[in-house]
C-alpha cells in the first residue's frame, strides 16, 4: 500500500515539475517575436501598420511608442484580438506632432502581466509627397490607343500612370527624375474615365495627378462569326487545344472553354511576358505591316459566335489579321530582343519581340521560327512564316502591339506621322 502511495506522490511531484518547467521555459526561454517591424522604418503622412505577434500565448498586451527628441508619442496600445495574432494601427506623424527627421520606435510586448519585450527601430519621418510636373501628355488618346508622358519629379519616386484599373509602369531617363512612360487604352474605356499619373517616394507618400488626357470613342466593327458552316475544323482545332480525346464533349461547352477560359489563361501569359520589358530604346520610325497582305480581320472588333442560330460565345478582337499567299514570310515591325518563341495556346506559335520601354509586338499563330529567345532582331529581319496554329481557321498572321502586356491597336503604330507628333517628344528633353 505504501508503495503505490509513493507512486503516486511521485508521479504528483513529476507532474508538477513538468508544470513549472513548462511555465519556466515560456518565461524566460520562449520569447514572443514580432514580425513586420520594418514597416515602421519609413513613417510617412498616412500609414496603415499590421503587427504580428508569435507565439501569442501568455501576450496580454502591445504597445507601440515613438520618441523624437524629448518628444514620446503613444502610436498604438492594445491587446491582441481574439483567434489572431495581429495588430492593426494607423500612423498620422503630423497629428502627433513628429515633425520630418529621424525617430525612434519602440514596441513592447507583454507576457503574464509582468514581463516585457522590446523591439527597438531605427524610424525616418517623411510627411512631404513627392511633387511632379508633366513636361509631355497628348491631348486625346483613342479608345484602344496608345499614348506616352514625360514627367519630372521632385524626388526620386514609384512613377506609373493609371488608366481604369491597368497600371503602367515608367523608366527613369535621367539623374534629375525625369521618367517616362507609355500607356494603353483598353477598348472598352468610358470616355469619362480620367486617366491619372501617381507617384510614391520612398516613405510612401502618394502623388495622384490627373493626367488631362481625353479619351476619345472609337467605333469598333461587330462581327457575327457562324460556327455551324466550319464545324469539323473548329472542333478539330479546339479539341486539339483542350489536350485530350474529347470527342463525346458537348461542341459549345468545348468552344466557350477555349474561347473564354483559354483566352484569359494566354491573355494572362502575355501579360506576365510583357513585364520583362528593358528600359532601353531598341527601335526606331514607324513600325512595318506585312508587305503585301490583306487585312481579314481589325482591331477591336467585338466578335459573336454563333452556332445552329444560338450566340454562345463572345470576344475582343485585339489585333490585325493579316494574310497573303500560304506560309508568307513574317517580318519584324520593328528593332528589338526576342522575349517569347514557343506555343501560345489558342495564339498558336507565336513570337514576341522587346522594343524597349515597354513597348513590344506580338505575332501569332505562326508555322515556325527562324529566331530563337534572346536573339536580337533588325527591322525588317524575318521572325518565321504564317500558317493556322492555335485557334485560326486559316492561314494568316495576327499582329499587334503590346504596351506592358497589353494590346493596342498596330494602326497608330504603323503611321510615321504619328510616331513623329505623338511618341517622339516623349523622348525630347
Amino acid at each position: 500500500m505504501s508503495g503505490v502511495r509513493r507512486l503516486i506522490r511521485t508521479i504528483v511531484f513529476l507532474g508538477l515539475l513538468g508544470v513549472i518547467g513548462f511555465t519556466l521555459y515560456n518565461v524566460f526561454f520562449y520569447k514572443p517575436k514580432v514580425i513586420g517591424l520594418e514597416q515602421l522604418e519609413k513613417l510617412p503622412k498616412v500609414k496603415d501598420v499590421t503587427l504580428t505577434v508569435t507565439p501569442r500565448s501568455y501576450v496580454d498586451l502591445v504597445e507601440v511608442k515613438a520618441f523624437q527628441g524629448p518628444k514620446e508619442v503613444l502610436l498604438f496600445r492594445g491587446r491582441l484580438p481574439e483567434r489572431t495574432n495581429e495588430v492593426t494601427f494607423r500612423v498620422e506623424p503630423q497629428v502627433l506632432g513628429l515633425r520630418n527627421g529621424p525617430a525612434r520606435v519602440l514596441v513592447e510586448v507583454r507576457r503574464f502581466f509582468l514581463f516585457r519585450e522590446g523591439f527597438e527601430v531605427q524610424a525616418t519621418v517623411d510627411v512631404d509627397p513627392p511633387r511632379i510636373r508633366i513636361i509631355y501628355a497628348p491631348y486625346r488618346v483613342l479608345q484602344g490607343g496608345s499614348g506616352g508622358i514625360r514627367v519630372k519629379a521632385s524626388e526620386e519616386v514609384d512613377l506609373f500612370v493609371e488608366v481604369g484599373k491597368r497600371r503602367f509602369r515608367s523608366f527613369k531617363v535621367s539623374e534629375d527624375n525625369t521618367y517616362i512612360a507609355f500607356f494603353g487604352v483598353p477598348v472598352d474605356a468610358s470616355p469619362r474615365e480620367v486617366i491619372k499619373v501617381v507617384a510614391v517616394d520612398e516613405a510612401g507618400n502618394r502623388t495622384v495627378v490627373p493626367l488631362g488626357t481625353g479619351i476619345r470613342r472609337n467605333r469598333f466593327r461587330r462581327v457575327t462569326i457562324d460556327l455551324s458552316r466550319r464545324e469539323n475544323l473548329v472542333r478539330t482545332k479546339i479539341y486539339s487545344l483542350l489536350g485530350g480525346n474529347l470527342e463525346n464533349m458537348d461542341f459549345v461547352t468545348a468552344f466557350k472553354e477555349v474561347n473564354e477560359k483559354l483566352r484569359k489563361r494566354d491573355e494572362e501569359r502575355i501579360r506576365e511576358i510583357g513585364k520583362r520589358s528593358k528600359p532601353q530604346r531598341f527601335w526606331r520610325g514607324r513600325f512595318l505591316q506585312m508587305r503585301g497582305a490583306k487585312v481579314l480581320s481589325y482591331f477591336g472588333e467585338r466578335r459573336r459566335y454563333v452556332y445552329k442560330g444560338k450566340v454562345i460565345s463572345r470576344s475582343w478582337h485585339l489585333g490585325y489579321d493579316l494574310a497573303s499567299v500560304r506560309n508568307s514570310e513574317v517580318p519584324a515591325a520593328n528593332s528589338g530582343e526576342v522575349v517569347f518563341a514557343g506555343d501560345l495556346g489558342i495564339y498558336g506559335n507565336t513570337v514576341i519581340i522587346d522594343h524597349g520601354f515597354g513597348i513590344m509586338s506580338l505575332y501569332a499563330h505562326l508555322a515556325d521560327f527562324r529566331v530563337k529567345e534572346g536573339d536580337f532582331v533588325k527591322k525588317g529581319q524575318i521572325i518565321g512564316v504564317t500558317d493556322m496554329t492555335g485557334l485560326a481557321f486559316g492561314d494568316h498572321l495576327h499582329f499587334t502591339v503590346l504596351i506592358d502586356g497589353y494590346e493596342v491597336t498596330p494602326l497608330e503604330w504603323w503611321d510615321p506621322r504619328w510616331i513623329r507628333t505623338r511618341i517622339e517628344p516623349v523622348f525630347s528633353d
